[in-house]
């Protein structure tokens, strides 16, 4: 192979493409191509005597490119990595060779007894230690790659795939958007007059303020002014008021405050046009007004931010609203799809997706209970999701869990109607594309559709009765979220579980238990500890990352009293109310968020094998849609994914030895 094509080779694995052309140049020029076959161990150590102490050394001599075929680390009879094409090894018994000799103790290393197998026949380069440490010597920010914590190496991974890809315009920020005029008006002025500064600023809003007031300030900064007197004027306010008879065209003796509405709806100057979109999409409104840290700024307007979209594939699923049938919203949970692989593949973090991914799936629920519920019944519900799906973190639709409280008048008549609805509603759902729960956490089970008192009963009932399945239906309830209907109602069944807790001190120390259940599949010398499934090597990230992480936060949560459901939001009020350091917060939320993306990406492929014919290890429901499973395959993964994997697992070990004491979990054993 030419040396251009080596250089090339080498520039397309992180970092090495940090190095400058020349110097690359002649690493590549120091690399000899290898065939090694399988079962073969592959020669990275030599023994020598180390000076001026008694013990021998193992000194690299050379680091591994894989070109073709997969090599197997393994360390105390474990298989720890894996490495296939573009991965590379070798490089940590460097590092820790010059930290050896410079008396420092390495950081991350593997030790020394790590054996690397070929598992299937190997072409591999092979470049000289020296070369590699030259390399790291003398580049600030290749050596910085290797001591970055994981934090470091995720975000610069995201930006990495970003910049590869083409622009995906939800991630520019709000000011990177046509922003038309501010236009505050006083509500003493009539609605002539600020009708005619509208017109005057070529803008279609204005802001109407309390007399005497400017502007809002800072007291914009939680997003949605709730100061008595401010609202907002649009042009369709005007067009609705000269459309009506009574009122007429006496707009010089109409005030300004009896027409606008409220309250303002804002959005960050630096947000993302993606969150602008979410909560135009939320609250149904057709522009946002935009606020810098000390003031407003102008107004956001949904056509403008369309036509940005304009090529974008989630253009269309702004318009579930539209929906007549559930056929319409299987088309819109199509697009969906779409939308999460073209996001996924831009190298969007999971945690946004699933953001976005949710609203709309709590647009489409909305949507289907005002297209099945009678309307008489419309006002006698609250539906709410619960799981992933209430903690907003469901991406690929694997099940759906809901229930529905009803009014503790509603006739036995009104229930059989919602019997019968029921139903229809999991049917619906079925053929949108969202899985029955396998363990029948649906309205359609009559356990899940009950009054507002019965269900606080039953709240009482797990209580009273702790064993593992009633720890999983409080775990449950306490990330549900409603998507129709009477919200105080659930918030009232949550002060119930919040009043049970109290009566039971001892509760949140058993409920805490099941965050050490599963073992975190890491060895005692930081390596992967993977499981033989249909014949690969596979991790299940579900139960030996995500989960731990998911409920220890969540018995935090319940400890501190901390409202919101979203695993990424208890993460931020826990280091607001300072139980948590930042760093150590921002560590668990980005390890989450790695984990899911792994995740993700596995049942994306599942899906894509089995729609393309291809054999894999995903499981079929019976349902109209496969659900995929949570184990990864670890070979598949690059040598950097394998590495933050790693670092992740040693994260969640850390958690959930932070749990044990907190909770004392080691009493309770």
């Amino acid at each position: 192979m030419a040396l251009e094509q080596q250089a090339e080779f080498l520039q397309q694995i992180p970092p090495f493409g940090l190095i400058d052309v020349s110097a690359l140049r002649q690493a590549a020029l120091s690399m000899d191509v290898i065939y090694l076959p399988t079962g073969v161990s592959v020669p990275l150590l030599a023994s020598v005597s180390a000076d001026n102490q008694q013990a021998e050394y193992k000194t690299p001599t050379f680091l591994y490119f894989v070109i073709k075929g997969v090599i197997a680390e393994e360390s105390q009879g474990l298989v720890v990595g894996r490495y296939s094409i573009r991965g590379y090894f070798g490089e940590r018994n460097v590092i820790q060779m010059q930290s050896a000799a410079a008396r420092l103790k390495p950081k991350g290393m593997a030790h020394a007894d790590s054996v690397f197998r070929v598992l299937e026949e190997a072409i591999l380069y092979r470049m000289p230690g020296a070369v590699f440490l030259e390399l790291f010597q003398e580049n600030e920010a290749f050596q910085e790659y290797f001591n970055a914590n994981i934090v470091d190496k995720l975000n610069a991974m995201h930006h990495a795939v970003q910049t590869t890809t083409s622009t995906e315009v939800m991630m520019d920020t709000v000011c990177s958007a046509p922003i038309q005029p501010l236009v505050i008006v006083s509500d003493s002025e009539t609605l002539q007059s600020a009708i005619q500064k509208m017109v005057e600023h070529k803008t279609d809003a204005c802001v109407v303020a309390p007399h005497g007031a400017i502007s809002m300030g800072n007291q914009s900064r939680g997003g949605q002014a709730d100061e008595v007197g401010y609202g907002i004027i649009t042009s369709t306010d005007i067009l609705k008021l000269i459309a009506d008879e009574q009122t007429g065209l006496l707009l010089q003796d109409l005030a300004s405050s009896g027409v606008a509405n409220g309250p303002l709806l804002t959005v960050h100057e630096f947000d993302y046009l993606f969150n602008a979109l979410l909560k135009m999409t939320r609250f149904q409104v057709d522009r946002l007004i935009v606020r810098s840290d000390t003031d407003l700024v102008g107004f956001l307007n949904l056509k403008d931010l369309m036509s940005l979209f304009a090529n974008q594939s989630g253009l269309a699923l702004l318009k579930v609203e539209q929906a007549q049938s559930v056929d319409d919203l299987h088309i819109v949970a199509q697009q969906i799809d779409q939308l999460v692989e073209n996001l996924n593949r831009k190298g969007i973090k999971t945690h946004y997706i699933a953001k976005l991914v949710n609203e709309l799936h709590r647009k489409m629920i909305h949507k289907l209970v005002e297209l099945l519920l009678p309307e008489a019944l419309q006002s006698e519900v609250c539906l709410m999701v619960m799981g992933s799906e209430g903690r907003a973190e469901q991406v690929v639709r694997t099940d759906q869990d809901n229930a529905l409280m009803f009014s503790n008048e509603l006739s036995k008549k009104a229930q059989e109607q919602l019997m019968i609805f029921s139903d229809s509603f999991t049917q619906a759902m079925i053929e949108i594309g969202f899985p029955t729960c396998p363990g029948k956490i649906m309205l359609s089970n009559a356990m899940w559709r009950q009054s507002v008192s019965q269900f606080s009963e039953k709240v009482r009932h797990w209580f009273d009765h702790p064993t593992r399945e009633n720890f999983m239906y409080i775990a449950i309830l306490c990330d549900a979220e409603v998507v129709y209907g009477h919200s105080e109602w659930l918030f009232a069944v949550k002060r119930t579980l919040q009043q049970r807790m109290a009566d039971n001190p001892i509760f949140l120390r058993h409920f805490a238990k099941a965050v050490i259940q599963f073992e975190t599949p890491v060895s005692f010398f930081g390596g992967l500890r993977t499981e033989n499934n249909s014949g690969l090597e596979s991790i299940d990230l579900k139960k030996g990352g995500i989960f731990p992480i998911v409920h220890g936060v969540r018995c935090y949560a319940l400890e501190y009293k901390i409202e919101p459901t979203n695993t990424h939001w208890r993460i931020k009020a826990l280091i607001d109310l300072g139980l948590f350091e930042e760093s150590f917060g921002i560590e668990l939320g980005e390890t989450l968020n790695f984990l899911n993306t792994l995740r993700l990406e596995s049942m994306l492929k599942q899906i894509n094998q089995l729609d393309s014919g291809v054999v894999n290890f995903s499981e079929v429901t019976g349902d109209v849609r496969v659900v995929p499973n949570n184990y990864i395959d670890v070979s598949g993964l690059s040598h950097l994914q394998q590495d933050l994997l790693k670092q992740s697992l040693n994260v969640v070990e850390a958690f959930k030895r932070r749990v044990t004491k907190h909770f004392k979990l080691h009493e309770m054993l």
